[in-house]
């Protein structure tokens, strides 16, 4: 069966809307950059877009997303994978709803914030708002980094459009901001008061959104801002600032490449280069894939063209070539165990308890973070492994 959602009288996506708000808040010169640019829709997006309908449409009708199996939504089957995730935010949601009617539930609202931004609005997965309290919460369905609610720009904006709208009339001044990912089994909760809430959006978000608005050509390119920034490929801003810190002493793009050996690196100045070696590495794949789609498109970079890639060889049919195999007295598949996760979707929650015993999660090799990263150091005597 296919579902049709509700539609929308208005657009989805405001210019500065809240999901880009850790962008336009601390690089305005992007929003002019990025207008006229498309939306680029991926599978792992197409998948979240379902994923939202699905929560979405159980909360509204008041049933258990398992009834939606083999259902299409927004043009995506559900697998009994996603439905048994969206189950877990459906859950969640509902317990902080609580059955005693003193709270009211708001699902996929659209919240405005036009007191501190021009045409400012955004659409809430969910609010639940009482006496005093409101908790907003954002369902994320990737399964990537885990997002923290902690100052998160999006969800702050969400509780900010929640005040203009309904602060009087439910008398709110605490926000408990939530975001939940539930493929990671993970749930980040931040606490902010009105009045810190108010103070941001009059000091941060205000002056923000007027340079974003006016069409400001000040650029401040970090990891967070341009990570998802659309012209993050051909962003001049970007390359002189990844330029220079790859190869500071140079002043030409002409130049030939020839960073400082590491080895003459004292450790500070590693410690200073090691939080913008990302942002170097994923901007160079964005500028060679731009090359590659322009060339793809039919177009021309100078001194580059596309050439075939490797590939492996494979059967032409292998119903046909597992046969002939097999009638020469071999066996032609592979057998392996399944994982302790495919075991436990098989089984269901209730019976994988009984597997518990037989599953390991061993310790994974030491990874670089920084101070700042939640996690704790990865132990005494670590480091001897170096």
């Amino acid at each position: 069966m296919q579902i049709e959602m509700f539609e929308e009288a208005e657009p989805a996506h405001a210019k500065l809307s809240p999901s880009s708000a850790h962008r336009w808040l601390y690089c305005a010169g992007s929003v002019k950059l990025e207008a006229g640019m498309p939306d680029q829709s991926t599978e792992f997006s197409r998948e979240g877009t379902a994923a939202h309908a699905l929560a979405e449409w159980c909360l509204r009708e008041e049933i258990h997303p398992t009834e939606m199996i083999g259902d299409e939504l927004e043009g995506w089957v559900i697998t009994k994978e996603m439905a048994d995730h969206v189950a877990d935010y459906v859950d969640y949601v509902l317990n902080i709803h609580g059955d005693d009617g003193q709270t009211n539930l708001f699902i996929e609202q659209r919240v405005e914030f036009t007191d501190w931004v021009p045409g400012g609005f955004g659409t809430s997965d969910a609010i639940i708002v009482g006496d005093g309290l409101c908790h907003v919460i954002d369902l994320k369905f990737g399964q990537g980094v885990k997002v923290s609610a902690y100052q998160n720009e999006q969800a702050m904006l969400y509780a900010l459009g929640v005040w203009q709208t309904y602060g009087q009339i439910f008398n709110i001044d605490t926000f408990v901001l939530h975001i939940h990912m539930p493929r990671l089994d993970y749930v980040s909760e931040y606490t902010i008061t009105v009045k810190d809430l108010l103070r941001w959006a009059d000091k941060v978000v205000r002056p923000a959104a007027a340079k974003a608005v006016e069409g400001s050509d000040n650029f401040e390119p970090s990891e967070k801002a341009c990570r998802f920034c659309k012209a993050r490929a051909t962003c001049k801003a970007l390359a002189k600032h990844n330029y220079e810190i790859a190869v500071g002493q140079f002043d030409d793009l002409e130049a030939p490449l020839e960073p400082t050996a590491p080895e003459l690196l004292s450790i500070d100045e590693i410690a200073k280069l090691l939080p913008q070696l990302s942002m170097i590495k994923s901007w160079a794949n964005d500028v060679e894939e731009y090359a590659n789609s322009v060339l793809s498109a039919g177009g021309v970079v100078p001194g580059y063209k596309l050439v075939e890639g490797r590939s492996n060889r494979q059967w032409v049919d292998e119903d046909t070539a597992a046969k002939v195999l097999y009638d020469k007295g071999f066996d032609p598949f592979t057998k392996k165990v399944i994982s302790p996760t495919q075991a436990e979707k098989l089984l269901g929650r209730t019976k994988a308890a009984e597997i518990a015993d037989l599953v390991v999660k061993p310790r994974g090799k030491p990874s670089l973070a920084p101070d700042s990263d939640p996690r704790p150091a990865y132990g005494a005597g670590a480091v001897d492994l170096f």
